[in-house]
């Protein structure tokens, strides 16, 4: 690192501290490592949620029927959640390529990903209520509301979500683990390496 952003030119050192030099860009090197990492620590410090309070107390669900009695799918927020490694999807019907990942995404999920911890939550970036409610039948999760806007926006903002489909993973206590979720989980569906700690 130092030869390279510090000295892009040949350097001459006095004969005899040759050994000295090379420790000390050694430890330099190290330093810098470390102050990266401070870094990354920090930012994921920033990223990091309360999932009640950036939620919502309750989660939405698509309704379930089985034989004469239907079940709204709504759960607490704290006890959806509690434990679980949490996935916050950005996603929305209108958008084609989330079309193309969300059935991926649910049979990864359905398969192997929920039964090692995993659970997600769909935030939608749909455009109307109906549309929530016709993309939210596709999937297996729980989602914020869709009439908890102000939440939408809040967590689109902190996490920085440019684009969609995004897929957000936070350890059970809230801490960011990577914001590259889409990526990591596409590469390992089966959750071999879950929950993809250090991604």
């Amino acid at each position: 690192i130092f030869f390279r952003v510090f000295c892009p030119h040949l350097l001459l050192v006095p004969m005899g501290l040759g050994d000295k030099f090379i420790r000390g860009i050694e430890k330099f090197e190290k330093k810098v490592d470390a102050w990266a990492a401070e870094g990354e620590a920090e930012e994921r410090r920033k990223k990091a949620v309360s999932f009640v309070d950036e939620l919502g107390p309750e989660l939405t669900g698509k309704m379930v029927c089985t034989g004469d009695s239907c079940s709204s799918g709504k759960a607490k927020t704290a006890d959806a959640l509690a434990g679980k490694t949490v996935a916050l999807y950005f996603s929305a019907h209108w958008c084609p390529p989330c079309r193309a990942f969300t059935p991926q995404l649910a049979e990864w999920y359905t398969k192997d990903l929920a039964a090692k911890g995993l659970e997600i939550v769909f935030v939608s970036w749909d455009k109307d209520q109906g549309s929530f409610d016709e993309y939210l039948d596709q999937m297996p999760w729980k989602a914020l509301p869709f009439s908890a806007r102000d939440k939408k926006d809040a967590l689109g903002k902190k996490l920085h979500i440019k684009g969609i489909p995004s897929l957000v993973i936070f350890d059970a206590d809230g801490t960011l683990i990577t914001t590259e979720g889409r990526e990591v989980v596409t590469q390992d569906p089966t959750g071999s390496k879950f929950p993809w700690k250090g991604a």
